[in-house]
């Protein structure tokens, strides 16, 4: 055979889709070729078309079919013919790949010029396939950079069907940008992120040694990631109800973590009446006498910009809003924010002087309030880089001693005697649900500072391993012990913190430490806007979404780790730069996901539903081609094991309810009567 790589020729150009037809000779799925067997006619082997001048485009093999018709014209006589059936290949167009030395390749993801008819398909040559594959785009090359390489192949794993066909992503755009890992319970998520975080552990240039200093956090749902990147010591802590655990050890969350807007929708206070009365008890809460010093007038303004928005989605009367944008205009002058161009932007429905009107162009005045944030930070940021740095508000986490919390006449503080006379039966319910959260148990987590000797935000941050060279490079968050409502407002108060921590750095230095978030189950606490949903759940998700939206710029991360896509922000999936989808099942997510995807990766995701376990779509900023992929298994795996009933029924044990009786901290019926010997029942004290 004179051209063994050719197994057919294009007779149909459709926009960036080719029909091919196949030659007789190429009937299996294989082809034996000078570079050895290849994969030829088969469901996601990759053809190449000669375009001239040494350059090629490249394309997947998506459909194949055989036709059998014949369809004469009208005034020609029927006759018996014997037909052979045409064999078609549907391809999709990937993109073109050119020679510029003895065998190297670069591909560009672009196609100026279209192959035209009776073009020769060949089978994609391996030099070619292992240029596009295994030498991924180089992406983020810092400023004046000339000290080598800047970037790196991070292997992912191996081409499905063809093991030596390693795949590979850029390292910096795989972590400088929203990353989302999908796929149903068992279909190797939980093995993909930590295999992600042990190539980064792993890597050479990451070793302490040579200084290196990444840091991971990982809010664990489940509690399964110990195992994959702690001790055998640390990985086997024993866990009670109702606490959070950091790298194996008790951590807390303390509640003056909270900004105004965190501690309004913690104790669910109404927003005509208590909420500006908690927020003054707050600003007073967390003022320090021996430290006194301005408040800083940008960042309250922000604060009055967060409130618009958030009116933006509510359904309170109009006053709210004009009343945060008033105070913003106060804060944040004409010299710095145009807005009378704002004031124009506004249309009002039914008419400005309705009392529940609304925004009718809500698109366009939700940019411009985020326009408007953006260039507050950006003056923040301008003026730190100055060395100007107010952070004396109540937004700021200063420490609160739990006695504070306590204070039955804590809220009354915040107004003056005869205010507090006239207002107190609205404060009332305020100060019981106060006293709920502190006596709930469910809540300790944030009030247990004082026990671990946590008083300062830098020594919260300092357990995590912040700032620290001898610290662990990865700090595994287990809330699986935490409770439902407990849970969004932590993960909440996490995401908004490691955001605003890399704010605080200077412009000129915070993409020099980077750091990592990834969000285990994360439809559990950053869903779509519902009409209906709990504060924590709100608070949660506009949490993230900002992190989504601002923290490349901050140099932080994030890698969304889902069963169902379709229960996501949409804002947070949009963010992402790279997929991972494993098999998914459920039609509403996979009709999700595919409107969201690139065109070429659309073919490649019919296969979803029939993904093994550990395969995956990979596409993405990080990839030159999307590819159907092996992940390579991490060298540590988390405790993600699937039950094998035939094996665990056959065996002579039984459940270990006594386990979970002591972890749950409950007693049993043999246990009561010492139990009430032992002193009074604290649940007794619990106000619900």
């Amino acid at each position: 055979m004179e051209q063994p790589r050719v197994i057919g020729h294009v007779v149909s150009v459709n926009g960036f889709r080719l029909k091919v037809e196949l030659s007789t000779e190429a009937k299996s799925s294989s082809r034996a070729t000078p570079d050895g067997v290849q994969r030829a006619v088969a469901i996601n082997s990759f053809l190449t078309f000669d375009l001239g001048a040494g350059t090629h485009a490249i394309g997947i093999l998506s459909d194949l079919e055989a036709r059998e018709s014949y369809d004469p014209s009208t005034n020609e006589e029927l006759s018996l013919e014997l037909i052979k059936p045409r064999r078609i290949a549907a391809v999709q167009l990937l993109g073109t790949v050119k020679q510029f030395g003895q065998g190297e390749w670069k591909f560009d993801a672009g196609i100026t010029i279209l192959p035209t008819l009776d073009t020769p398909a060949e089978v994609a040559n391996p030099e070619v396939l292992s240029w596009i594959f295994e030498h991924p785009p180089l992406r983020n090359k810092p400023k004046d950079w000339n000290e080598g390489d800047f970037d790196f192949p991070l292997e992912i794993g191996h081409h499905t069907g063809d093991e030596n066909t390693k795949i590979k992503a850029s390292f910096n755009d795989m972590f400088s940008r929203p990353l989302a890992v999908v796929g149903n319970t068992g279909s190797g998520k939980s093995y993909t992120v930590a295999s992600l975080v042990r190539v980064i552990l792993e890597n050479d240039r990451m070793q302490r040694d040579n200084g290196a200093d990444p840091h991971i956090f990982i809010l664990d749902i489940n509690g399964e990631y110990a195992n994959a990147f702690l001790s055998d010591d640390q990985a086997n802590y024993q866990r009670e109800p109702n606490k959070l655990y950091l790298n194996g050890e008790e951590f807390g969350l303390p509640a003056w973590l909270m900004n105004g807007e965190e501690i309004c929708d913690w104790l669910q206070a109404s927003e005509a009446t208590q909420e500006p009365v908690l927020k003054d008890w707050w600003a007073i809460a967390k003022a320090n006498p021996t430290d006194a010093g301005p408040y800083d007038p940008v960042q309250t303004a922000i604060g009055k910009i967060d409130s618009a928005i958030s009116w933006l989605d509510g359904n309170t009367p109009a006053s709210n809003f004009d009343l945060a944008i008033n105070h913003a205009k106060q804060y944040a002058p004409d010299d710095i924010i145009d807005w009378g161009e704002f004031d124009r932007q506004l249309n009002w429905t039914p008419n400005g002087d309705c009392k529940w009107r609304r925004v009718g162009n809500d698109r366009e005045v939700r940019d411009f309030l985020e326009q408007i944030r953006t260039t507050l930070l950006a003056n923040i940021s301008e003026r730190q880089n100055e060395g100007v740095n107010f952070a004396k508000s109540a937004d700021a986490p200063r420490f609160v001693p739990v006695h504070e919390f306590r204070d039955p006449n804590l809220v009354d503080r915040s107004t003056d005697q005869d205010s507090s006379k006239k207002i107190d039966q609205y404060l009332l319910t305020l100060k019981l649900r106060m006293r709920t959260r502190l006596d709930d148990r469910r809540w300790q987590s944030f009030f247990s500072f004082e026990d671990q000797n946590i008083h300062s935000f830098q020594e919260w941050m300092n357990k995590l391993g912040v700032g620290q060279k001898s610290a662990s490079r990865v700090s595994v968050l287990d809330m699986s012990m935490l409770a439902s409502e407990v849970l969004p407002f932590a993960c909440a108060l996490l995401g908004r913190l490691f955001l605003e921590t890399r704010e605080m750095l200077k412009p000129d230095i915070r993409s020099e430490y980077p750091w990592l978030l990834i969000l285990e189950e994360a439809h559990n606490y950053a869903r779509p806007p519902r009409t209906h949903e709990d504060r924590g759940e709100s608070l949660s998700r506009r949490s993230f979404e900002r992190v989504a939206k601002e923290g490349r710029k901050f140099g932080l991360s994030l890698i969304v780790a889902s069963q169902r896509p379709s229960e996501i922000s949409p804002t947070i999936i949009s963010q992402c730069a790279n997929f991972f989808s494993h098999r998914l099942q459920n039609p509403d997510d996979i009709d999700h996901f595919r409107r969201i995807i690139p065109k070429q990766a659309q073919r490649l995701l019919d296969q979803v539903t029939v993904l093994a376990a550990g395969e995956a779509i990979l596409f993405g900023s990080a990839f030159h081609v999307p590819a159907r992929a092996q992940v390579r298994l991490p060298s540590k795996e988390p405790w993600s094991a699937t039950a094998a009933p035939y094996v665990d029924w056959s065996k002579d044990t039984v459940f270990p309810l006594a386990d979970v009786v002591e972890s749950w901290g409950i007693a049993g019926p043999e246990n009561q009567e010492q139990q009430n010997d032992s002193g009074p029942d604290l649940d007794d004290e619990v106000p619900f």
